[in-house]
């Protein structure tokens, strides 16, 4: 066990250096905070395509979502449906507009939108905590999931594998900025295309153990569960400000558009592998405590493709986790640095100052990591549910309606879904109320859609003039 253990060791500490070369590398090209935060326009469009894609998927994917399956069964791949499709829409629709109003704007993070569109600073302020509310969230559910399965590939326990995880995070995030994240996104699309279908092959291929136990009954989701959960994740992909920084980071709608196929072809197959993963396993690991433990048990403990496939799993989560865990830190760095600490000290946006506030950012998180929140699925869910119905319905009207809208009725779009989403978690279980559409991102979209149709219906009409 030990050689073995050596050998996962050697391959993930050399993947782990190969970050920081590669961060290191790419520091030169940063000449301040735009081309920290965007590259500067000069990052190739088939290299975003593919951090895109890298961005979409995260330990979330490889242990939560893969796991989920094994308590719910195959009709948890409704959730992965909504992802594609969100990933397509993404591409499709949003890339080509947000890189033309980058570029015509000047725009660098998601709160820019709001501010030059609907002329208000005030909106952008609430957008800005609402994206590092959301992130931070999100960040917490990705280093779980990373820190489980390098705690089991390893030996470590859950709180040495979370410092290891943060370390190299930190090191790897600080040096780069987008440069960074993009040049190792590059590498890690073959990586978790390779990992995923491994895992895939190997769990259809194993064979279970005639003595074991009868695995307990499947506790299915109804539709409107499955589908309130794959909504949360789809509305958050789609105004996810990590795929809008790479938007930003294309410089035209054209080179948005060259690559529009790509990433979500891709993402289909990743995911495909993925989801089924749980409930192909139920005869393999019939008894399990948590849905998060079973791809972490599946790999090192069960040993599906034996030594050498232990490894090249763990190298695959990492850089699921590490494309998404740079540039969500990287997102909350710039916001903060962008629209508050400049503001604050009446200076214009500062490389260095971003990359402070990102240690500050990721040590938090740790710190909070320690004793999680929730588990995976929960955490992100609740992420993509407070930012896709709070942010979606103007950012849809901001991006497709070219008819000025107050900044009065974007703030209580956003305001009021983003505390539907909040009573659509909570209110529920509080009142006693059983009804499955009840979902939090049901109720956050449906309260931040009325404003934008109140207005619509109400705007001033322009005169008919009727010839005489």
């Amino acid at each position: 066990m030990l050689p073995d253990r050596l050998v996962t060791l050697l391959v993930v500490a050399g993947y782990l250096l190969a970050l920081i070369v590669a961060g290191a590398y790419v520091t030169r090209r940063s000449k301040g905070f735009s081309d920290y935060v965007t590259g500067g326009g000069k990052i190739p469009a088939w290299m975003l395509a593919l951090s895109f894609m890298a961005n979409f998927v995260s330990s979330n994917s490889f242990v939560g979502h893969a796991g989920k399956s094994h308590e719910v069964g195959l009709g948890w791949c409704v959730v992965a449906g909504f992802l594609v499709v969100a990933c397509a829409l993404s591409f499709h629709l949003f890339a080509p507009r947000f890189a033309e109003f980058a570029r015509t704007n000047g725009a660098l993070t998601l709160p820019d939108f709001f501010e030059r569109r609907f002329g208000s600073r005030p909106l952008a302020v609430l957008v800005q905590w609402i994206v590092v509310a959301t992130t931070v969230l999100y960040v917490l559910a990705v280093l779980r999931g990373t820190a489980l399965v390098v705690a089991s590939g390893l030996g470590l326990s859950y709180s040495a594998a979370l410092l290891v995880v943060y370390l190299v995070t930190i090191v790897y995030c600080l040096l780069g900025g987008l440069w960074a994240d993009v040049l190792t996104d590059v590498v890690q699309s073959v990586v978790l295309l390779v990992g995923a279908g491994l895992l895939f092959v190997a769990v259809v291929s194993a064979s279970p153990d005639p003595a074991a136990p009868a695995p307990p009954p499947l506790r299915p989701l109804s539709i409107a569960q499955l589908v309130a959960v794959g909504l949360s994740g789809a509305v958050k992909l789609v105004a996810d400000p990590k795929q809008v920084m790479v938007f930003y980071a294309f410089g035209d709608g054209a080179q948005a558009r060259r690559f529009r196929h790509f990433a979500p072809l891709l993402l289909l197959v990743v995911l495909g592998c993925l989801f089924p993963v749980g409930y192909l396993a139920r005869s393999l690991l019939p008894l399990v405590r948590d849905a998060d433990e079973v791809v972490p048990q599946l790999v090192f403990e069960r040993g599906l493709l034996g030594a050498a496939f232990g490894p090249i799993f763990l190298v695959a989560l990492l850089a699921a986790s590490m494309s998404s865990l740079d540039s969500a830190l990287l997102v909350v760095a710039s916001c903060l640095e962008k629209h508050v600490v400049a503001p604050l000290a009446r200076r214009e946006p500062s490389e260095g100052r971003t990359r402070v506030i990102l240690f500050l950012v990721a040590t938090l998180v740790l710190a909070l990591s320690f004793r999680p929140l929730g588990d995976i699925v929960s955490l992100s869910t609740l992420a993509g549910a407070l930012l896709g119905a709070s942010l979606l319905p103007i950012l849809c009207v901001g991006l497709f309606v070219d008819a000025p809208i107050p900044p009065r009725v974007a703030l209580v779009s956003l305001t009021l879904g983003l505390l539907g989403a909040l009573a659509g978690k909570l209110g529920p279980k509080a009142l006693g109320l059983r009804s499955p559409w009840l979902q939090d991102i049901f109720v956050g979209l449906l309260l931040a859609t009325l404003p934008l149709v109140v207005h619509w219906v109400r705007r001033p009409r322009a005169p008919v003039s009727v010839p005489g």
